[in-house]
């Protein structure tokens, strides 16, 4: 046998004479045997290697097909949008809740306000010898109304006399005039009871007040009914509505035991200061209003 390699002639020789070459032909089953010895003594590594990257160059060839993009967009898209519509849907649902159940809040203390306004109309004094701090919300809303509802007084009439600054004069300057009064009267109370060292709560010093401003509220609301009647009525029951003011100051300063220590005043003059104050206060900020409405009794324009 001729060997492949060197030429040289051999006869039946396995090997080569000359160079040692293999003369025997090597079958299929043994070329895969010898592979895969070869390829059991490869390194792990190696092998884990080969296999990681088959499937980076069977992705390059031209003969697989990928998913198309464009549909994995859109479905992300419209998932998106159905989340973010789902959460609007939830944030309304909220927001629906929420105020319905401030709704719903609203009546409930617009219903307690009125029966606790009936009740302490017929008897403001024996109420506000019981109330507690929990009526402190009803003697805030008192005096709110009592605010808006001589703002709206003043606002009315300057409305039909045809005045310029009809918002503001008519309205905006009475309500804060009005609420600066009623608050200086809680603090002139708080600043006496304290000079005088009785102890107390200040949102039962808010309620008791508040009790007492009932009678005005009811004043106010006639002064409103009778200005489109008589502007003397009208200016009747808004003079007595600010004169129940003065009357709720001291009757809640005097149910306390005032001067029950040796104070640096006496308690009368302390409550007589707190009067002097209060009236300086609503004659600075509505003294000049009042007066000017007063005068429309004496007019031809008044008069009806």
């Amino acid at each position: 046998m001729k060997c492949p390699v060197c030429n040289h002639e051999n006869g039946n020789a396995s090997f080569c004479e000359r160079c040692g070459s293999n003369l025997t032909p090597s079958s299929p089953t043994a070329d895969s045997a010898q592979d895969q010895q070869s390829a059991a003594a490869e390194p792990e590594y190696t092998r884990w290697s080969s296999t990681q990257a088959t499937p980076s160059h069977s992705s390059v060839s031209p003969n697989k097909s990928s998913a198309p993009r464009p549909v994995q967009h859109v479905s992300d898209s419209s998932s998106t949008e159905g989340a973010s519509s789902s959460g609007e849907n939830n944030a309304n649902q909220w927001n629906n809740i929420v105020q319905n159940e401030k709704v719903q809040q609203a009546k409930e203390v617009s219903k307690q306000y009125l029966s606790y306004f009936l009740s302490v109309l017929t008897r403001p004094y024996q109420t506000m010898k019981t109330v507690g701090e929990q009526h402190s919300l009803n003697g805030w809303i008192t005096m709110a109304l009592i605010a808006v509802l001589s703002s709206t007084y003043f606002l009315i009439t300057f409305g039909r006399m045809d005045m310029d600054g009809l918002f503001i004069g008519g309205f905006i300057r009475p309500l804060l005039f009005t609420a600066i009064s009623l608050v200086a009267a809680i603090a002139l109370m708080y600043a006496i009871l304290k000079i005088e060292k009785i102890t107390f709560r200040p949102k039962t010093l808010v309620a008791q007040f508040g009790t007492l401003l009932v009678p005005a509220v009811a004043s106010l609301v006639l002064a409103n009914l009778f200005i489109v009647i008589s502007y003397s009525i009208a200016i009747f029951f808004l003079v007595v509505s600010y004169l129940i003011i003065f009357v709720s100051l001291n009757t809640v300063l005097f149910q306390y035991p005032l001067n029950r220590t040796n104070a640096a005043i006496d308690s009368m003059y302390s409550v007589l200061i707190a009067n002097v104050v209060l009236f300086f206060i609503l004659s600075r900020f509505l003294g000049t209003t009042i007066i000017g409405l007063i005068s429309l009794m004496f007019s031809p324009y008044g008069r009806m």
